[in-house]
């Protein structure tokens, strides 16, 4: 993705928005909600704000997307959330989670942390100050304001959206959006916005909107912050000229938003692109014939070492018990050093052992039961050789697409092989990390260039290795060296 094709991605959004005309279901606060349910209006979509604990989850059932709002937060109303959250879920319905004045009190932190324990968010859209207080900093805020400037929350909105599988927004001078593979800043800004209450929640609700509309988590995030900043940019045009005053400028505002559409976005979005390193640039399979009488449990540890960011056990021909066994052990090294364990195939053991997740095939559980059974918080992903498969992995909620096989290999001699013209059409069409697999190792990753791709998993190559944590350290090298 660059500046360009990000342009044309939210081109097409706003006209799909108006299009579809979503349902968006919002649990919000009292001081807001007149607004927020006017600007899900005037974007293209239809406001519902049913915030009853006896009906939301039947609300959220027949919405597009749901938004929740922690302005107005108390024990009853996180209930409502957490029950409307986990039937969005469960239904595959996007969620945008605004977490107003987290950091203030402790009564909020504790609330977001009870939340986010069961319902796993899309987007997480905030100020600098809760990005910063969510991501663990120690942070102070204003009540509902933030005392930190937004770009000062960069690294917080990289862990947030890492750490909780998600797109994170920070609003403020320099408006910041990522999901952990790319920064987006957007330069479009009024100071005369900061003067209406709750343009905040109001961009939460267009958000929400633009992800109902059908738009990727990232694209939503972005459109939806962009359509008040351009709104306010544009209204305070006209407030220098007339100098009519705040009312007329809160006016204009919500007659800009009205007027949004892709002329608005081609001629007058502020925009910059940034490419990063996703979490996981090196992912580690396990297979222990590959260690070659080596310890297997230092073999892994030592690729860990070297730069491995996830390990996947992965033990065809072992039996259940021993199966258990080994995925307690290496669970407990991977979590050792804060890297994220996955099974291959068997939920009944990642269900045991409490893994990070589970990767599957194409033959296995589908992901929609898999996330039933392991829950919306734990990793899923798939393998995928063809767009079909990695379009319909990413609809209903897997996590990343293991690509392959690259290369010829003795681990899995079903594999056809994947051509690069597939993987470029993945990265580019698919708005999750595309991670490639099968016979990659040291000296092959070159054939990679230019397709985009987030990581690379690799087996023999690391295990075989005499020194894993060497070889590990040289193919991260090597990756890098071929640009993200």
């Amino acid at each position: 993705m660059n500046k360009e094709s990000l342009i044309e991605d939210l081109c097409e959004a706003i006209v799909k928005l108006r299009e579809k005309k979503p349902l968006i279901e919002q649990v919000t606060n009292y001081v807001t909600i007149n607004d927020c349910a006017n600007v899900t209006l005037a974007i293209g979509a239809s406001p519902v704000m049913g915030d009853g604990f006896e009906e939301v989850d039947q609300m959220t059932r027949i919405s597009d997307a749901l938004v929740l709002n922690y302005g107005i937060i108390n024990g009853a109303s996180l209930k409502t959330m957490i029950k409307a959250g986990k039937t969005a879920n469960d239904h595959n319905i996007g969620i945008v989670l605004d977490p107003v004045g987290v950091g203030a009190t402790q009564f909020r932190n504790e609330a977001i942390v009870d939340l986010l324990a069961e319902v796993q968010p899309t987007i997480i859209k905030g100020n600098a100050s809760e990005i910063m207080s969510l991501s663990g900093m120690d942070t102070k805020s204003k009540g509902v304001d933030s005392s930190a400037d937004s770009l000062e929350a960069i690294d917080a909105a990289l862990r947030v959206a890492r750490d909780h599988r998600c797109v994170c927004a920070v609003t403020g001078r320099i408006d910041i959006i990522t999901d952990g593979r790319y920064i987006i800043k957007i330069h479009n800004e009024s100071d005369l916005l900061s003067y209406i209450t709750g343009t905040g929640c109001m961009i939460t609700s267009l958000a929400g909107s633009f992800l109902g509309g059908g738009a990727s988590p990232l694209v939503s995030a972005v459109g939806g912050i962009l359509a008040m900043s351009i709104a306010g940019e544009e209204a305070a045009v006209r407030e220098s000229e007339e100098n009519n005053g705040i009312a007329s400028y809160r006016e204009d505002v919500m007659n800009n938003i009205y007027k949004f559409n892709q002329y608005s976005i081609r001629d007058l979005a502020k925009i910059e692109v940034e490419k990063v390193e996703y979490k996981y640039p090196i992912y580690l399979v396990t297979d222990e014939k590959a260690c070659k009488g080596k310890d297997f449990y230092k073999s892994v540890e030592a690729s860990i070492m070297g730069g491995a960011r996830i390990i996947q056990l992965r033990e065809k021909d072992m039996d259940t018990r021993d199966f258990y066994e080994r995925a307690l052990r290496l669970k407990e090294i991977c979590h050792k050093h804060g890297v994220d364990f996955v099974i291959n195939d068997r939920l009944d053991i990642a269900l045991a052992v409490d893994a990070d997740g589970v990767h599957l095939g194409q033959s296995d559980m589908t992901i929609q039961m898999a996330k039933k059974i392991i829950g919306h918080k734990k990793i899923v992903g798939i393998s995928a050789k063809n767009m079909e498969e990695a379009l319909e992995a990413q609809k209903y909620g897997a996590d990343y697409i293991g690509v392959g096989a690259i290369f010829a290999t003795d681990t899995k001699k079903d594999s056809g092989l994947v051509d690069l013209d597939t993987i470029r059409e993945m990265t580019d069409k698919i708005h999750i990390p595309v991670l490639a697999i099968g016979g990659i190792g040291l000296g092959k990753v070159d054939y990679l260039r230019g397709t985009g791709i987030d990581g690379i998993c690799a087996i023999s190559d690391i295990l075989g290795a005499d020194d894993p944590e060497a070889r590990t350290r040289a193919l991260l090298e090597e990756f890098r060296s071929i640009g993200i």
